[in-house]
């Protein structure tokens, strides 16, 4: 972090806040200082419906 120091009580903050907010992201700015703390969410589950049963062959009329 070329430097740049950070007190890791005020990072376990930001991090409480996450959880208790359901927010996904916090940046925060100081000159020229940033610190962003995020979460990773839990992706949506993939749901995957069967495909359908093909036709029944049809017979074909007597020529």
């Amino acid at each position: 972090m070329s430097g740049i120091s950070f007190d890791p009580e005020a990072i376990r903050a930001l991090a409480q806040i996450l959880r208790e907010t359901d927010l996904s992201e916090i940046e925060l700015a100081d000159g020229e200082s940033r610190l962003r703390v995020t979460r990773a969410m839990a992706a949506a589950p993939v749901v995957q419906y069967a495909a359908a049963p093909a036709p029944a062959p049809v017979a074909a009329p007597a020529a």
